[in-house]
């Protein structure tokens, strides 16, 4: 059965197209709104989540060992151009002398007490030197190590152990770095030492040639002999130069063994040992 046309009848009459088509719009759109919500709160992206690192500290122009092997080697050409060319040697030499001539030149009246002075501040400066390159503590036990591995090798090698041998040459390969230290320590310290050396030689050679000479204070008095010429020469040497290796040499080792000393009661106490073994 038909239904009636009234049933039937299109919405959309009586209607214009523009309302119809804003009709279905405003229903498209509260369709995907309702299945799309907004969300209120704003989306994180992986560059805002990021934390920003600090930059990295600019690193400096020079660092204290180049400057320090630049300052050596510098010292090390200087101190070889001032024994190539003698007038250098003078020039340092006389600006040393405006400290050390009043510290301990006496006027010339002093000789054999100025030479002896001369030589303990080279021997003190050069041996602080040396002790704050050296590490006395890894020096001595580098030398116990290799000692104790020539023992083993000379024992291996008069029982015929090749095997103990090849072994023993293995364990040299680990402590060449040691030797390698060891061996390398001396040169570390040879510029500043070589220099000062320069400096103070020529200082006392222009203190003996000049200022002695001037007052006529050439002559000296010795154990072994009443007048001694300081510029006779002994063995290729002149008798000033015999003097000073005679008084500077010995005071040298002295302030060695006590630095050597105050370095290994350091390392004792921070380790906790006793300086003395106590009775078991």
């Amino acid at each position: 059965m038909i239904p009636p046309s009234g049933a039937l009848a299109n919405p959309y009459i009586g209607s214009s197209i523009g309302d119809a088509v804003a009709e279905d719009s405003s229903s498209s759109e509260d369709s995907d709104s309702e299945e799309f919500p907004e969300s209120e709160e704003p989306v994180e992206t992986p560059e805002a989540t990021e934390t920003t690192e600090p930059a990295p500290a600019p690193k400096p122009l020079f660092s204290r060992p180049s400057l320090t092997r630049f300052v050596m080697i510098f010292l090390g050409l200087l101190a070889i151009y001032a024994l190539i060319s003698p007038e250098v040697g003078v020039g340092f030499a006389s600006i040393a002398n405006a400290i050390l001539f009043p510290a301990f030149g006496f006027g010339g009246a002093l000789p054999v007490v100025t030479i002896l002075l001369a030589g303990m501040l080279t021997t003190s400066v050069s041996s602080l030197i040396r002790d704050h390159y050296t590490n006395w503590v890894k020096m001595a036990r580098s030398q116990k190590v290799m000692s104790a591995w020539r023992r083993e090798q000379m024992d291996a090698m008069r029982k015929g152990q090749s095997t103990k041998l090849e072994k023993l040459k293995e364990f040299q390969q680990t402590i060449q770095k040691d030797q390698m230290e060891m061996m390398t320590t001396p040169y570390k310290s040879m510029a500043w030492t070589m220099f000062l050396f320069i400096v103070i030689f020529t200082w006392l050679r222009l203190f003996v040639d000049v200022v002695l000479q001037g007052l006529g204070n050439q002559w000296i008095a010795v154990p072994w002999s009443s007048h001694v010429y300081l510029n006779s020469f002994w063995v290729l040497f002149p008798a000033w130069v015999l003097l000073y290796s005679l008084l500077a040499i010995p005071f040298g080792q002295i302030i060695t063994r006590v630095l050597k000393y105050i370095r290994f009661k350091r390392r004792l106490e921070a380790m906790g040992v006793p300086l003395r073994a106590g009775p078991e």
